[in-house]
């Protein structure tokens, strides 16, 4: 059950079925609900049971009263005493810094929805089990790229797949990425190497390294006769090298499209993510990102910093204060709740700092200021952005806008551009005005 289609439920239910859920989930004994709703406190079980059963639970999979603490702990954490939600273990993690990437069974992992009812995550599962298929995740940095593929990553071992993940970020060295043949050797290296077992390359051709690659990574999935996931995290890291990028996306395509000539690429399923889209000269044929499943994701909404607020045990008033300062923004409002809980940072106290160096995002913001002033161009798109009092339009600064989405510091509306958040706009006017 996902979040959508448990509010459905909840919402069907009647006034008297609420009611009796809040004074259950609120720690009252059976005789203590009877007497608030004037029944006998035989019937408060049944009516419970009958609760349970509208949320698809039956006695013979899991004792009713555990299965509505647990659902309303995940779902509806406000209505679950402090004390039954650590009985459950709701509580039991604990809080995390952020900055790294969410554990697959980590309670503050927050799913998202591109169509009501079913969760980007949901889309990606089914996705892998498809023959031959893609996924391409797009975000900007910080908005949970990799923690979502660490989850298809754990989905992919559950359905006894060899998931196969590689930072680009940490592939490129320079030793390796002069020429697409040293870059080639080593991408295929880095994936045997998973497998100590598998025999070492053979008759590699230096002129041809594409179809070198292609003849081992096929022999592979020969050799180990399994569903592999290989999951390629930051390939936006290879952009600046437009020709190897340019021969490295073409291979990935024609990979993808030989599972309709060649029976054992079926087995390969590939999970692609990016903070921005290939500006080079990319033929749409032979590019891997337009086809496949899209998924981008998007920043939190209303309901989910609140579902995060209840899992921080905060109170849920910070919630506007919060996102009218960083929106949306996951790592913005993971950090600000981390502070209020774990530091007793009042909320006051965050928003008045926030802007500046002394604020809990100081750290975060100086790593962007450098960022622009190592890059000029960029920095004076930011500007023009920044001094804008509504969303501009620079239709000849395509490349460097898109750079400046990357990196998470504006959102692109159509053709239009603006600051992600108050909190961006703020520091950087002071900083780059």
């Amino acid at each position: 059950m996902n979040k959508e289609i448990f509010n459905h439920i909840y919402s069907q239910l009647t006034d008297d079925e609420k009611e009796t859920l809040q004074l259950f989930l609120s720690g009252q004994k059976y005789e203590q609900i009877a007497q608030s709703m004037n029944w006998d406190t035989s019937n408060v079980g049944k009516k419970l049971k009958a609760i349970a059963s509208k949320f698809n639970n039956s006695k013979s999979v899991k004792e009713f009263r555990e299965f509505l603490f647990e659902i309303f702990c995940q779902y509806r954490p406000n209505l679950v005493s402090a004390e039954l939600q650590k009985f459950y273990g709701f509580h039991t993690s604990k809080i995390i810094l952020p900055g790294r990437p969410e554990k697959p069974d980590s309670p503050f992992y927050i799913e998202r929805y591109r169509v009501k009812r079913r969760s980007i995550e949901s889309e990606c599962y089914e996705k892998i089990e498809e023959p031959g298929s893609l996924v391409r995740i797009k975000a900007p940095k910080k908005m949970g790229k990799t923690s979502l593929m660490r989850r298809i990553q754990a989905k992919a071992n559950q359905n006894d797949y060899l998931p196969i993940y590689l930072r680009f970020d940490n592939l490129i060295e320079p030793d390796n990425i002069s020429n697409l043949n040293d870059f080639l050797k080593a991408f295929n290296k880095n994936i045997k190497s998973r497998f100590t077992d598998v025999p070492d390359i053979k008759d590699w051709d230096n002129k041809n390294a594409k179809i070198s690659c292609t003849q081992e990574f096929e022999a592979l999935l020969f050799y180990l006769e399994k569903e592999i996931v290989l999951l390629l995290d930051e390939v936006d890291e290879i952009f600046k090298y437009s020709e190897i990028a340019k021969d490295f996306f073409a291979m990935l395509r024609s990979w993808y499209e030989e599972s309709n000539n060649l029976e054992i690429w079926e087995n390969l399923r590939m999970v692609i993510a990016y903070s921005t889209e290939y500006h080079g000269k990319l033929d749409i044929y032979q590019s891997p990102f337009n086809v496949g499943l899209p998924i981008e994701l998007k920043e939190f909404t209303l309901e989910q910093v609140t579902q995060l607020v209840y899992l921080h045990q905060l109170d849920p008033e910070v919630v506007t204060p919060l996102m009218s300062m960083v929106g949306g923004h996951p790592y913005l409002v993971r950090l600000g709740l981390y502070k209020m809980s774990e530091d007793e940072l009042k909320i006051e106290e965050l928003l008045k700092y926030a802007p500046t160096e002394s604020g809990i995002y100081q750290e975060h913001l100086s790593r962007h200021l450098e960022t622009l002033v190592d890059k000029q161009n960029i920095k004076a798109v930011f500007h023009e952005v920044l001094k804008a009092n509504s969303p501009v339009r620079l239709p000849q600064k395509n490349r460097e806008l898109h750079q400046l989405e990357a990196m998470g510091l504006i959102t692109i509306k159509g053709n239009d551009a603006e600051p992600r958040c108050q909190l961006y706009r703020q520091y950087f006017q002071e900083r780059l005005g």
